[in-house]
């Protein structure tokens, strides 16, 4: 199932990363680098193989703890309305 951005969050780069603020639950999430580059590939939707694939082309990293890392990620992106899961586009 592909993620996607919430679309009434919004999103300001600081410093090299990105900021999101969700407007109807006042919620606020600063993103590491990492989490940054996932906002950058949601661009458009996209499911957790096609991130984690797109993730190592980027950065050096094992193949089953960049898969961890993003699913936990998503996870928590998620539970707090900063993305969504989606049917396929």
């Amino acid at each position: 199932m592909p993620y996607q951005r919430h679309p009434d969050v919004c999103a300001a780069e600081l410093d090299g990363e990105i900021c999101l603020f969700h407007p109807h639950t006042a919620r606020y999430l600063a993103l590491n680098a990492t989490g940054s580059a996932i906002w950058q590939l949601l661009e458009r939707p996209m499911d957790l193989k096609g991130l984690v694939s797109a993730l190592q082309d980027q950065f050096e990293v094992d193949g089953e703890a960049c898969r961890e890392h993003t699913s936990a990620f998503l996870g928590e992106a998620v539970a707090c309305g900063m993305l969504q899961e989606g049917p396929e586009p």
